[in-house]
């Protein structure tokens, strides 16, 4: 799927869904992808949604600009869903429209504002629908729409030249083509699968042997809600983040590709706050890297190179050439995209990227973390559930093969060095009186790993040069939210790529550019 061939419908009067059901039924698999996009009130939860998306995994839109990206594959629909109104739409999500559903009542004194903020979503020729009220506004003809060919249609035309095109982001890749992925941790994965979901032919690049070898091999992790007062940036992108990340484990175990209850399990987790109050989280979870890792590198449009060191990139016109030690030719490809930690600040080394990633890029750095482990049968006081807070407990965790018995996981430090092994179970057995008072354990082993850190701990997502050469991308500094964050950040490169509506509202998505000016204000500080 392209940017430049899949067609984008806004429907600004969601409702019962019966527009998009309609649609559905009337679609093949062999018609081209679709994008549509519409509004649904804040609270909206989908399990009183249409029959059509009965197979995706149960979410709610709880706040005003949350966003869910659904995929209805049969009919070759993307379904993205904004909680607001059709106004704040208009302004908080980047998407080109090719036909709008303009059927809402627009707010009493604010119609001329919403017409000219729907023309700066309209490609050119946009086709309009609307009702007999909003078609009778005086506005339409100064935003640049003019009558269509039926009643109640207008077509977005406008007698001036457009200083965009409107076609820019679609613009930056007409067609798949082949991409390399350097890193098979969490990050490069969630790439990889979502390039190779849009047609693309995807290799991934690994030091090690094996994907999820790094950070991602970290043995389980948990996936919760991450509360906050102010509803901060990071707690956001948790909350997309998670939503998403639900809807991927129940789409791959649907497939086969995952075992519910072995390789990961919607348990609810238990937050402990730091007042001492305890919060449940019914949508928490927790998951195996690895197993989603594999499962997403199982993709037929994707190639997997372990113990393959890539050690320089360079541009050939259109094509960058991924090379191996003593300048070996490994790959060739139009979008090269970085996902492999610290390691691609060396990398880049030769690369003139844009100055603002530039600098996040050297501000980024390793924070060590340590898990402790230990057999959960017999143990005392032991939660029925994980549990969250300063740490986080796993409490019973089943042997991938059913043959050995579960164990229990704990920890984890954010330091700057590795600590020695005595002290950091020494630390993580005081988490977990924290989490779990009266649980007596002792660790027969241990896990330790590095995490990749922004400047301000949100992750790097997007182009290191500028358009319209943007073909190197990264998606990095995921610190300790890998599991929540990587795969939604991977949906926006993508979307971004490819030219679609986003899957995060416009002021998120800036939270997390790779070329964001929050780097300058922490410069000034």
């Amino acid at each position: 799927m392209s940017g430049s061939t899949a067609r984008t419908v806004l429907d600004t009067a969601f409702g019962d869904g019966a527009r998009l059901a309609a649609l559905v039924d009337a679609r093949t698999a062999s018609d081209p992808w679709l994008h549509y996009v519409a509004v649904v009130p804040p609270g909206w939860d989908s399990r009183g949604s249409p029959q059509v998306l009965a197979s995706i995994a149960p979410f709610t839109l709880e706040a005003v600009g949350d966003v869910q990206r659904c995929a209805l594959d049969a009919a070759r629909i993307r379904l993205t869903l904004f909680a607001g109104s059709a106004d704040g739409l208009l302004t908080a999500l980047e998407l080109r429209a090719d036909e709008v559903c303009w059927l809402h009542a627009p707010n009493a004194g604010q119609a001329d504002a919403a017409i000219k903020a729907l023309a700066r979503v309209c490609v050119q020729g946009a086709s309009i629908q609307t009702t007999a009220a909003c078609a009778a506004l005086p506005g339409w003809q100064a935003a640049g729409f003019v009558p269509g060919e039926a009643p109640l249609h207008f077509a977005f035309a406008p007698p001036w030249r457009l200083r965009r095109t409107r076609q820019t982001q679609r613009a930056i890749m007409a067609a798949p083509a082949r991409c390399a992925v350097i890193g098979a941790g969490i990050s490069g994965a969630a790439l990889a699968d979502a390039m190779a979901r849009r047609g693309w032919a995807v290799t991934v690049f690994d030091t090690h042997p094996q994907p999820a070898q790094g950070g991602s091999g970290v043995p389980a992790a948990l996936v919760a809600p991450l509360p906050s007062a102010d509803d901060n940036p990071a707690t956001r992108l948790t909350r997309h983040g998670l939503r998403w990340m639900r809807q991927t484990l129940y789409a791959l175990s649907a497939r086969g590709l995952l075992r519910q209850g072995f390789d990961w399990e919607a348990s609810g987790v238990t937050r402990v706050l730091e007042s001492g109050e305890r919060q449940w989280q019914a949508d928490g979870l927790w998951l195996r890297p690895a197993a989603l890792v594999r499962a997403w590198l199982a993709h037929p449009q994707i190639a997997f190179c372990g113990s393959c060191s890539v050690a320089r990139i360079t541009r050939h016109g259109a094509l960058w050439h991924v090379e191996g030690p003593g300048e070996k030719l490994l790959a060739q490809a139009e979008l090269v995209l970085l996902a492999n930690g610290l390691d691609c600040q060396e990398l880049l080394g030769t690369v003139d990227v844009e100055p603002r990633a530039a600098i996040a890029l050297a501000k980024l750095h390793a924070a060590f973390g340590t898990i402790s482990i230990g057999m959960a049968d017999g143990v005392a006081n032991r939660p029925a559930a994980p549990v969250n807070g300063a740490g986080s407990l796993i409490p019973t965790l089943p042997d991938p093969t059913g043959s050995e018995p579960p164990r229990w996981l704990v920890g984890a430090d954010f330091s700057a060095q590795p600590l020695p092994i005595a002290q950091a179970h020494a630390a993580n057995l005081q988490r977990l009186q924290t989490l779990a008072p009266g649980m007596r354990a002792e660790p027969l082993a241990h896990w330790q790993g590095q995490r990749c850190v922004s400047h301000d701990r949100m992750p790097l997502v997007g182009p290191l040069l500028a358009a319209p050469e943007a073909t190197l991308w990264m998606c990095t500094g995921m610190g300790a939210r890998g599991m929540a964050w990587a795969g939604v950040c991977a949906e926006l490169l993508a979307s971004r790529i490819t030219g679609e509506p986003w899957p995060l509202a416009r002021d998120l998505a800036r939270h997390v550019d790779s070329q964001r000016r929050r780097v300058f204000i922490r410069d000034k500080a």
